[in-house]
């Protein structure tokens, strides 16, 4: 599939509540960036900022999980984590030859290193086809991998209203609106990631 990108990120500038629950106005206004960096506002942005990463965590691997899922078809990354024994020790294959798509079911791996080529070790890797047993496999496993990404998203969405609600007390309530809307952009485009994602990866297994 293709790489998820990351959420967008929103710089926003919350002002601290004064004392007796009215927001301070003019020059009066604290923005969020302080010097020090340790005021309530900043909090809120901070917390933004950890929600953001908490979301694209789950997007990226569930992209990850999406890419282990080779649907049959030649595919030059699926040695990508095999470790070979050469030189006395362990290293990946990618450092000891180039693995290249030679045909919609097959790979050519070719040995950089000549004293190993001149052996005649140079591979031509089949891929048999997908079975509709497998295919149906993958497809149910595609669309489980989403749904766990999504409930990872919603506890990560949970877990900062919880922590908006505590800001209640040191920022405007103007602004805790704010940032619970942007808590729910950031939930809104992570869900319609993964639909995205689930959707071309089906497409890529019908296809195949």
């Amino acid at each position: 599939p293709r790489a998820a990108p990351l959420l967008p990120r929103t710089t926003r500038h919350f002002a601290k509540k004064a004392k007796g629950g009215k927001q301070p106005s003019g020059s009066h206004a604290v923005p969020v960036a302080s010097a020090t960096g340790d005021s309530d506002a900043d909090g809120a942005v901070q917390a933004l900022d950890s929600t953001r990463k908490g979301m694209t965590g789950a997007v990226l691997n569930f992209t990850r999980q999406l890419s282990q899922m080779r649907p049959g078809k030649a595919d030059a990354g699926a040695f990508d984590d095999l470790s070979v024994q050469a030189y006395g020790q362990h290293v990946t294959l990618s450092q000891l030859a180039q693995v290249a798509v030679s045909g919609p079911h097959s790979l050519s791996v070719t040995v950089y290193d000549p004293s190993v080529r001149k052996h005649g070790v140079n591979l031509e890797v089949s891929f048999p086809k997908m079975s509709a047993e497998t295919r149906a496999e993958l497809q149910k496993a595609a669309k489980k991998q989403a749904e766990l990404a999504r409930q990872h998203v919603r506890r990560v969405r949970q877990e900062a209203m919880n922590q908006a609600k505590k800001l209640k007390d040191d920022i405007s309530e103007d602004d805790v609106k704010k940032h619970t809307d942007q808590i729910q952009k950031l939930t809104d485009d992570a869900v319609d990631e993964i639909g995205k994602l689930l959707a071309a990866k089906e497409k890529d297994l019908v296809a195949v």
